[in-house]
């Protein structure tokens, strides 16, 4: 961080603590003056989800308004460093992992912004009894920022309605053309949501609508003309020069979503989900053949004066099904259709392709820490899923295998720079993972965990990112623990995974042998309404050969030629809860140039520099 961008920033946090702090004091003054009249807060403000709803589960919760990750707003620190980015806000992201799809049947094969979406199964329902809005603003340092609300009120007793607003604009931390204002990502989306419960509570029906534009300027990581990679040469930031500066890449996604339930008896119900989603995947480049993006493309397959590839995948999909509970035995059956069409710019219109499902999910729940739950979904096509988890008081341990099919960019592309046709089959995953819970009292929690996954027929994008099937089988073996320790205010939280990885396919799978996240922090409730939370968190990957990332086709591939290197930064942060509001503070990188000039989370893109962020989040009962 340059004194002059610090310098900016810290203006900025002044004057905002001023605001704060007139805005706190008029919290106060409220909560005095009008403690006889405002009843509402927190407690009296309750969610629930649809996965509650269609599964029978608890009906409303009260909201969290804990500090508990308050001090993050980044989406790979929200996952907890399970994903891989191109080292700033809003760049693609991959899981460090490897993770199975959810779905069976045909997807787009793109995925690179989903952690950026608002889906269906992330929306809450809210029951108000009075106006509640929440708002987040975050500025950080190199002029990154974030803003969010979201509003919800009950129209009557039955009725609920709400919507959310969100904006991040980051700009560039390698090559910016500019001091301010050389954008790296620009996203916007919004969402609207309402459910309404019948005055005999037996029909409930929830409808979510979000649009989503998430636009990001592609640098393609930093140039490097040396013959010999030398890491330390490559952490000057604003002064590196970059492949491209002409492209743009990114995703545009609508979707509509109803689910509806009639309650007849507690044994028998009936229920009807509907789905209709829009995504399209775009990537620009104004100029290609300018001197400065040229040599980043291998070959021009349609034109030289610009490139305009575009995918889009467009799919209605209808659920019908019946549920019901005999004693502490819940079940759910259910056929559903999926009407899909995926094209490309330069591609043949393609047919509508339509899939046929029919699946179940049972629960027996004895006592409410002992559980037993399994689902299985067969579509027509030969791709299925069978799952099962048992958890009791000290043990949980699940089951899975799964079939499915391949996506429908890895079949067929015609682009600019890029042309493939496969005929790829299914892909087969076996995976069976137990984690233990062993603690005693709030003094310490130790849960040993293990994550075994065998994959056959693996689809991925090679060296030179083009898309592959395998024939041969990779076990992937994952022991770990998860820790939490407390003495007085101080608080340890640690979660380490390692690696080992057999077959022949093995090397298909690039994950760092070791992967530590730690977490110390002072945790301090004071008497009143105020709340303090001061810690270090320090995250570490072992050396390996992170994928690369190929902005024109939005995947990521495998690569040989760039070993990030291992590497261990640590944030300081401080976070304080004032009645219904919460600030924060986060130092990024705080060990850079101690350790070394700083680090990359895939090949060319350098991970976060030292860097202050500062956030608000607040929230209003009436």
């Amino acid at each position: 961080m340059t004194l002059l961008n610090f310098a900016s920033v810290l203006k900025k946090i002044l004057l905002l603590i001023s605001l704060f702090s007139c805005g706190i004091t008029s919290v106060f003054a409220q909560v005095i003056d009008d403690s006889t009249q405002n009843v509402y807060g927190a407690t009296t403000t309750f969610f629930t989800t649809e996965e509650n709803i269609k599964n029978n589960l608890k009906d409303y919760q009260v909201i969290d308004t804990s500090l508990t990750g308050t001090h993050n707003w980044d989406q790979v620190n929200i996952n907890d460093y399970y994903y891989q980015n191109l080292g700033t806000v809003g760049t693609a992201m991959r899981p460090v992992f490897y993770e199975a799809p959810e779905v069976i049947g045909k997807r787009s094969g793109f995925g690179v912004y989903d952690q950026y979406m608002k889906t269906p199964d992330q929306f809450k329902y809210f029951d108000t009894k009075s106006p509640y809005t929440k708002m987040r603003s975050v500025f950080g340092g190199n002029y990154r920022a974030f803003i969010g609300i979201d509003f919800s009120r009950n129209v009557n007793e039955n009725w609920n309605v709400g919507f959310s607003f969100r904006r991040w604009t980051v700009d560039k931390q390698i090559g910016p053309l500019e001091r301010r204002g050389d954008l790296n990502v620009l996203s916007h989306s919004y969402d609207f949501q309402t459910d309404y419960r019948s005055p005999d509570r037996k029909y409930h029906v929830m409808f979510n609508f979000a649009r989503t534009f998430h636009k990001v300027d592609e640098t393609g990581g930093i140039r490097d003309t040396t013959e010999v990679l030398t890491y330390e040469e490559l952490f000057d930031y604003e002064d590196e020069e970059i492949n491209l500066r002409n492209a743009q890449g990114g995703e545009l996604r609508q979707q509509y979503h109803i689910y509806q339930q009639y309650k007849w008896k507690k044994l028998i119900q009936f229920y009807h989900v509907l789905d209709r989603t829009n995504r399209m995947n775009i990537f620009y480049n104004s100029e290609p053949a300018a001197a400065t993006d040229v040599d980043y493309f291998d070959q021009f397959l349609l034109r030289t004066d610009s490139t305009m590839d575009l995918s889009r995948y467009v799919y209605f999909q209808n659920e019908v099904g019946f549920k019901g509970s005999i004693g502490d035995f819940f079940y759910r059956f259910y056929g559903k259709r999926k009407d899909i069409r995926f094209t490309g710019k330069y591609l043949p219109r393609v047919n509508p392709f339509s899939e046929n499902y029919a699946g179940g999910y049972i629960r027996f729940s004895p006592k409410e820490d002992w559980q037993l739950k399994a689902n299985a979904e067969y579509e027509l096509n030969g791709n299925y899923q069978i799952g099962a988890t048992l958890k009791v008081p000290f043990l949980t341990v699940s089951a899975k295998s799964m079939q499915f099919a391949s996506p429908f960019f890895y079949e067929q592309h015609l682009g600019n720079h890029d042309y493939w046709r496969n005929d790829f089959g299914s892909e087969q995953v076996q995976q069976l993972s137990g984690k233990l819970d062993i603690n005693w009292k709030d003094y310490f929690r130790i849960q040993p965990k293990l994550d075994l996954k065998v994959v056959s027929n693996h689809m991925y994008f090679d060296t030179l990112a083009m898309p592959q099937q395998s024939n041969g089988v990779a076990t992937l073996l994952h022991p770990g623990i998860e820790a939490k320790a407390k003495y007085g205010v101080m608080n340890l939280d640690a979660n380490y995974i390692y690696t080992l990885k057999e077959g022949s396919d093995a090397d298909l799978f690039r994950i760092p042998e070791h992967f530590l996240t730690l977490d110390v922090y002072y945790h301090q409730v004071f008497e009143g309404r105020l709340e303090a939370r001061i810690g270090l968190e320090g995250h570490y990957k072992s050396t390996y050969f992170a994928d690369d990332y190929d902005p024109v086709i939005q995947q990521f591939h495998l690569q040989n030629y760039f070993e990030v290197p291992g590497y261990m930064f640590v944030d300081f942060y401080a976070s304080v809860k004032i009645n219904t509001a919460q600030l924060f503070f986060k130092f990024r990188h705080i060990n850079q140039d101690v350790t070394a000039g700083g680090y990359f989370t895939t090949p060319y893109y350098t991970g976060q520099r030292r860097i202050l962020d500062f956030g608000v989040t607040w929230s209003f009962f009436d």
